[in-house]
This record gives C-alpha cells, structure tokens and sequence, in this order.
C-alpha cells in the first residue's frame, strides 16, 4: 500500500496515526510540509515502519531551515524511484513568472544555478554603481538582503531544466504539487509532462481540496487527483482521510441544501 498525504503544514500527528494503522509499504508527501526539524527527525516514530518520500511546495522555501530539513534521503523531487513495484516521479515546487510561467512565456532561466549566476551578476553590477555613493553602503546591504531572499524563494520554484529532464524518462505515477490543467488553477504544463512520461496517474496538493476530475480523464489521457489539506488518498485515489477544508466544504453544502 503507498498513500499519498496533502499538505501537512507542519502537522504530521495524522501521518503518524495512519502509519500504525494502515501499515504503508509507502508514504508520499505532496509539499508545503513545513517540517520545523530534519523530516527524518520529525517523522522517527514511523522510520523502520515504512518508507518516506516527499517534493517540496512553495511553503517549503519560506524561511531556509524549512527546505534545508528536506535534504535527506527520500527525496522525489526531479527523478523516478521504483517504490514498491511502482515507478513514482517526483516535480516539487511551483511555476513563478520571474522564472518560468510556461501557459504564456518562455523560461527566463533554464535552472537554478541560471538563476543564481544572473542575480550575483546583478549585484556586482549594482554594488560598483553605488560605491561612490554616501548611502551605497546601506543599499548594498538592502540589496544583499533581497538578492538572498529571492534565492531562497526560488528553490521552490520549477525550472524548465529539471521539467524536461523528467520528460525524458517514463513512470506510472507522477507527483507534484502543482495540479494539472483539470484544477481551476492548475497547468497544461503539468498535463503534457504526464503524457510524455506515460503515466496513468497523477495526484498533486498545493490547493487544499480533493475535486472530481472524472469527468476529464478521457481528455487527459490520464487519472488526476488532488489530495486535500493534510488529507490522506490511496494508489487508487480512493480517499482514505479527507483533507480538512473538504470537510467544512462539505458540511457547509449539506447546511445549504437543507435551508
């Protein structure tokens, strides 16, 4: 059995009852999981009782020790790791338009070692501008301090290096946090990387809800699934726990239909 987990934030007290009560061969964690320690440290309650796996989501990058905690083993983000019989591909993180908005441009910057070179040239380019000026000392240091901030928000971003480097390759399953072009807010990005790797299914977090996107499938060639707010789904997408916003949704439309 592998289960795939939505956004936890933080919160993986449900992650640990399900392990003793299910007994997963696997657990995936869909990103945003905020882990205030080393993951493997935050989860050593389930260590030996099942494997881990994870990508990061754009929460992750928040502050420098949330995305340095999911340095460990366990890792899916831009490969293809066979997991319990099943070839499960990883895409962490999110598409920013100062790198790559891939509905209507083109990439500004291949990968983040791109990224990175272009922001430091940047910065000696503006340093050598201010260095003759009585307050370039301070802008220097504001300068230093957004060059950084920036840098540690796109490592949570998708680079078009790492997307076609998974296109190249096959799998059954691909995960990611972004969804699929079926979300109201998802990607045909997403869609054209799950045909070319051939997958039969995708299941992705990041929105906090668990839609239907049955009625897609024949259009996209493939099975979606969103895992809701620190939800639990199955290989087969059935629902094991629902996430917590579906379940005020729910309620909310039942109050409706009884008013």
């Amino acid at each position: 059995m592998i289960l795939f987990f939505g956004d936890v934030h933080g919160r993986l007290a449900h992650v640990e009852r399900a392990v003793a009560q299910l007994n997963p061969d696997a657990i995936i964690l869909l990103g945003d999981i905020e882990a205030k320690s080393p993951l493997e440290e935050v989860l050593a309650t389930v260590l030996g009782k099942t494997e881990i796996w994870f990508i990061h989501g754009n929460h992750d990058t928040d502050r420098l020790e949330l995305i340095d905690n999911l340095t460990g083993h366990g890792n899916l983000h831009g490969k293809v790791v066979e997991i319990n019989g099943v070839r499960i591909a990883g895409l962490g993180g999110v598409f920013r338009q100062e790198v790559w908005w891939p509905e209507t441009a083109e990439p500004g910057y291949d990968s983040y070692a791109d990224y990175r070179h272009h922001l430091e040239r940047e910065h000696i380019v503006h340093a050598q501008r201010l260095a003759k000026s009585p307050a370039g000392d301070l802008q220097l240091q504001v300068d230093e301090q957004s060059m950084a901030g920036r840098l540690l928000k796109h490592r949570s971003s998708i680079f078009s290096q790492e997307y076609y480097a998974l296109a190249m390759q096959e799998a059954d399953i691909l995960v990611t946090h972004e969804a699929p072009s079926c979300h109201p807010y998802g990607f045909k990005a997403i869609d054209e990387l799950a045909r070319s790797m051939r997958v039969g299914s995708v299941f992705h977090g990041h929105h906090h809800d668990n839609l239907d996107y049955r009625h897609t499938q024949d259009e996209l060639g493939f099975k979606a699934y969103g895992v809701g707010l620190r939800g639990i789904t199955d290989l087969n997408g059935v629902v094991v726990k629902p996430g917590e916003l579906d379940l005020q949704r729910a309620q909310r439309q039942g109050a409706d239909k009884q008013a």
